[in-house]
């Protein structure tokens, strides 16, 4: 949707350089977010570059000055309220994600032939999983709400971008909607080894749990929780800083508004 935005004349185009520099984030992020290759990482961490740069353009007098005599600027606030609640939800979802992952890893590293059976540790974790899915699926429903203003300029193409990497962040964590046991076997296969970048390491970990389930006997690759681990703490690390970003820009427009 932001790609089809129009700007408006609702602000200056180029009488500095950090709005040039907005223009350049917000075509690197387009590029990004439609790239198959570019992580979740990635695509939000070059949101969170995004509004260092609308933090600086919403310093600037004039802009402030657009902002407060703009209508559209109410439905921004609104959609920026929503998005935290998604935000916020989201990081309270990896914070489980990781804690469940990591109970699995701490009994894995202390049985000691067959002592320790980590059968519990799994379904709580798939228990967690199926909670998770519902709660991420929620979300990406109510951020349809979100991007609705029919106004085109600076801020609303940069909430309609964070709408779509958002979006690929929830889906990532819902993860794939194909039957599980087909991927469970291409994990059993190690034909994961030759999926693309873009799936999901929760798929992964998810087939090869739901497999242990039904085959008490097969094995769970450390490996393979060690890097949902890895991949979820560098998620919620850019995600924690990108929260701030948008409290940080909501405060400023509140700020603006109520001077």
């Amino acid at each position: 949707m932001a790609a089809h935005h129009t700007r408006s004349c609702s602000f200056p185009s180029n009488s500095h350089p950090i709005v040039t520099q907005l223009d350049e984030s917000l075509c690197r992020l387009r590029s990004s977010q439609a790239a198959s290759t570019s992580s979740v990482t990635n695509k939000l961490n070059d949101l969170k570059d995004l509004y260092k740069c609308v933090d600086e353009f919403l310093q600037l007098p004039l802009n402030q000055k657009n902002v407060s005599q703009t209508q559209w600027v109410e439905e921004v606030l609104d959609g920026s309220l929503r998005l935290l609640d998604i935000c916020s939800t989201s990081r309270d979802v990896l914070a489980q994600s990781k804690e469940r992952i990591q109970d699995i890893q701490s009994v894995l590293r202390r049985r000691c032939s067959g002592e320790l059976n980590i059968t519990s540790e799994v379904a709580e974790y798939l228990k967690t999983r199926k909670t998770s899915k519902k709660m991420m699926k929620k979300c990406l429903k109510d951020i349809k709400e979100v991007d609705n203003t029919q106004e085109a300029n600076v801020l609303t193409d940069v909430q309609a971008m964070t709408v779509d990497v958002i979006k690929s962040m929830l889906s990532y964590i819902v993860g794939s909607q194909k039957n599980s046991w087909s991927f469970s076997k291409l994990v059993g296969q190690k034909a994961e080894k030759e999926t693309s970048a873009s799936t999901s390491e929760f798929d992964v970990v998810d087939a090869t749990l739901e497999v242990f389930c039904h085959k008490k006997k097969a094995n769970v690759d450390m490996s393979q929780l060690m890097k949902l681990e890895s991949e979820v703490q560098e998620i919620d690390e850019v995600f924690e800083c990108l929260f701030r970003h948008l409290v940080k820009t909501r405060s400023t427009l509140l700020n603006v508004l109520s001077n």
